[in-house]
Formats: C-alpha cells, structure tokens, sequence
C-alpha cells in the first residue's frame, strides 16, 4: 500500500488567503524518477516533523531549464526561466528550498 501524503498548492494558500513561509521546488527528477521520489516524500515528512509551513507549485511548476542550458540551448532555457521567473513573482515568494541540486544551482544562479 503506497502511503499518501498531503503537500498543500501556493494555489491553494492563495484561496485562502494565506502565504506558506517556504516553497518546496520538486523538481523533474523529485516528480518523476522512483528513486528521487522517495527523497521527495522523505523531504516533505522533514519539514512536517519541523513543523515548517510550506507549499508546493504542483502543476504550475515546471522544469528550471538546466539540461536545455547544459545541452548548449541557452533560447530554450531563457524561456523555461522567464515562465518560472512570472510564477514565483505571482505568489511573491521569498524562501525556496529543493532537495535537486541542479534545480538549486539554476534557481540560484
């Protein structure tokens, strides 16, 4: 039996007027790759163990742009970054934690 989680939206804070202290940026491997999964739902019980108030973008996240960066398609990523850039500035967030490290370094740099 695979155990559910429940990791709340910006959206959904939003609707109730509220703003998470912390985004959790997922990532494409933290969404997709079994064994990155687990370090997701291992993250997400950390921060609910600390009791620190978070949300997550869910289908409004996409990917940073680093493989089109790293694959030398600098177009491709200046739009993936744009699109994120317009997100993260929608809900005005302030502190964002991730468990990828190329997520990190883009997001970062």
């Amino acid at each position: 039996m695979t155990e559910q989680i429940k990791v709340p939206t910006m959206a959904e804070y939003m609707a109730q007027g509220k703003q998470p202290e912390v985004l959790f940026w997922v990532g494409c491997a933290g969404s997709f790759d079994d064994r990155a999964k687990k370090i997701t739902k291992a993250f997400v019980k950390l921060l609910n163990k600390a009791n620190i108030d978070f949300a997550v973008l869910g289908t409004e996240e996409s990917c940073t742009g680093d493989p089109a960066k790293r694959a030398g398609n600098e177009f491709l990523f200046q739009m993936q970054a744009m699109a994120n850039i317009e997100v993260l500035n929608g809900y005005e967030i302030k502190k964002i934690v991730t468990t990828c490290p190329h997520c990190f370094n883009t997001i970062k740099n």
